[in-house]
């Protein structure tokens, strides 16, 4: 029930922008360049807004939070392994990286929250009354995961065909960085930014995250030539299947050996989800940016997400036996 469920309403809806996105770039010849521009000039810094304003961040918030950056941390150290035993140029090195610390909580990770804490067996007389706490920890992973990957991840995709210093002026001319400061002074200040007349703006922009990043991937997709026995895609996705979930376990455990309550149940299956999800689709979009592995990094996440559909069910299943 729970798998059919997630093709149905999680997967099906993204592979079909996918496919309209690669539909149209085999009909008119889209140009990937100015979608990215528009991802990253319009769409991307107002959904970064929105969402870092709405978001409070509850004081324990402080442990789940470093539990987020060792999980990142312990995938950089697993990619930049990969790295010497494959060789990897700077390029491949730096695609490797985010493909293996950044995953799509924004929305496929939203969506599965929604699912699981909406569902069995977590109702009780007819209410959700853990979905409010799974969505604030949700919340924060997401809000974690986009500040790094648009500024450490925007760095390392640049970093591929860019010297240090050129890549990090590349970063600090994005908008995104300036919109997550200006986003966390109106949030903490105060400011009234959703009643002004921009906020309307903010959020149709941010909505049209989702849509604008897969018919962009579809794009890139069409214009791929797609190598389904890439031994170097699939070692991320055997990595990002069978690796990760089990060290996002270990994480969970040792933070509450170490510090006791630090993931509660709902808190632990949230963070397992997490860590299950596949690779974030800005990944892609960097890439395509920066010229930097455009199609390692789109099959990547392709793959990985179409594989999720299976390994996500069973993870989410063991979170329940676990954790329930």
């Amino acid at each position: 029930m729970v798998f059919w469920f997630i093709i149905e309403n999680t997967m099906l809806p993204i592979f079909l922008l996918v496919f309209i996105g690669y539909a149209l770039d085999k009909k008119f010849g889209l140009d990937v360049k100015t979608l990215s521009k528009f991802m990253f000039y319009l769409v991307i810094p107002a959904f970064i807004f929105t969402s870092v304003y709405e978001t409070e961040f509850p004081p324990a918030s402080s442990g789940i939070i470093a539990c987020i950056f060792i999980f990142m941390f312990i995938s950089f150290i697993i990619a930049d392994i990969v790295t010497k035993i494959r060789h990897y140029d700077i390029g491949m090195k730096e695609s490797c990286r985010n493909a293996l610390m950044f995953n799509n909580t924004g929305n496929l990770g939203v969506a599965l929250t929604l699912l699981v804490f909406s569902h069995e067996p977590f109702i009780v007389n007819g209410q959700t009354p853990y979905l409010a706490e799974a969505m604030v920890i949700q919340i924060i992973i997401f809000i974690v995961q986009s500040i790094s990957l648009n500024t450490l991840g925007l760095y390392q995709a640049g970093r591929g065909r860019l010297s240090a210093h050129d890549a990090l002026k590349v970063m600090f001319s994005m908008p995104m960085v300036y919109v997550l400061i200006a986003a966390l002074a109106a949030h903490y200040s105060g400011f009234p930014a959703d009643t002004c007349f921009f906020w309307p703006v903010l959020k149709m922009a941010g909505s049209a995250l989702l849509p604008v990043a897969m018919v962009s991937i579809g794009a890139q997709l069409s214009q791929t030539k797609i190598h389904w026995l890439d031994k170097d895609v699939w070692i991320v996705i055997g990595l990002k299947t069978f690796i990760l979930p089990p060290i996002g376990l270990a994480v969970i455990y040792a933070a509450n050996l170490i510090c006791p309550g630090t993931f509660t149940a709902v808190g632990a299956i949230v963070f397992l989800i997490y860590c299950a999800i596949p690779t974030a689709v800005n990944t892609a979009l960097f890439a395509m940016e920066f010229g930097n592995n455009p199609d390692y990094a789109t099959q990547i996440v392709m793959n990985t997400t179409a594989l999720s559909a299976i390994s996500l069910t069973i993870y989410i299943f063991i979170g329940h036996i676990l954790f329930v």
